[in-house]
């Protein structure tokens, strides 16, 4: 097993990209800039992460609002509008440039190319990406905004039976069918992975069967920032008495 080592948090500026690659006497060059972080985002309140696994359907999304900074991915801009969304597959990344989400909300995708033929500053690169699916890749940019108190909803890594859902949006554009668990596995360690990074933050996973879920999670590890609460419990964190 790697070892995995903490980050140092820091103020995200920018980074050193590749704006082109050419071919001279048989070797590629890669010509670089420095790529200016145009969002400057500042952290608010709690960061809500929003997958879009099924755990989170019955919930009213609209009441996260008032109390933090929303963070979603891929088609949930359909349903409701975070503050900040991912996409990282190219043809969902197109689909929702063509409906232009990034002159609604920040949308975040791995690279600027798809944004040429809808205009400037429709995109905005993932700070220093991990290269992990759209969900995970969320909630690394809200540690990388500074948050430390972070709820995740909707993020249910695992299969619910044959001929269940395992995606709101299954069976929609720029969605395949149903996927197989050790695709779940490879999302799952990635999850993980970034709970150790990150252990100044508290990562908060609200599901429907918090102790079966909690058990299914930290299996093989020692994740001592994270917790499961239930619905009801994370109504209570919303509307504080």
């Amino acid at each position: 097993m790697n070892k995995i080592d903490p980050i140092a948090w820091e103020p995200y500026t920018g980074e050193t990209i590749i704006v082109n690659t050419i071919i001279r006497k048989g070797k590629k060059i890669h010509e670089r800039k420095f790529h200016d972080d145009k969002v400057k985002a500042v952290p608010r309140g709690n960061a809500y992460i929003i997958g879009n696994g099924p755990s989170r359907k019955n919930f009213d999304l609209t009441k996260l609002k008032n109390s933090g900074q929303t963070y979603g991915c891929n088609a949930l801009y359909r349903d409701f509008m975070p503050d900040f969304i991912f996409s990282v597959d190219t043809k969902m990344t197109v689909k929702m440039c063509e409906d232009e989400v990034g002159k609604k909300v920040i949308h975040y995708a791995p690279s600027l190319e798809v944004n040429r033929p809808y205009g400037k500053d429709m995109l905005h690169l993932i700070p220093n990406n991990p290269h992990w699916i759209s969900g995970n890749v969320a909630f690394w940019t809200a540690c990388v905004h500074g948050h430390k108190n972070i709820y995740l909803i909707g993020f249910d890594f695992r299969e619910y039976g044959k001929g269940e859902l395992n995606n709101i949006y299954q069976d929609t554009e720029n969605y395949g069918p149903r996927n197989g668990d050790s695709i779940f596995e490879g999302w799952l360690k990635q999850f993980r992975d970034h709970l150790k990074m990150r252990p100044y933050c508290k990562f908060t996973i609200v599901h429907d069967n918090p102790p079966s879920y909690l058990h299914y999670l930290q299996t093989g590890t020692d994740l001592g920032n994270s917790k499961v609460i239930n619905y009801k419990e994370f109504e209570k964190v919303l509307t504080p008495s």
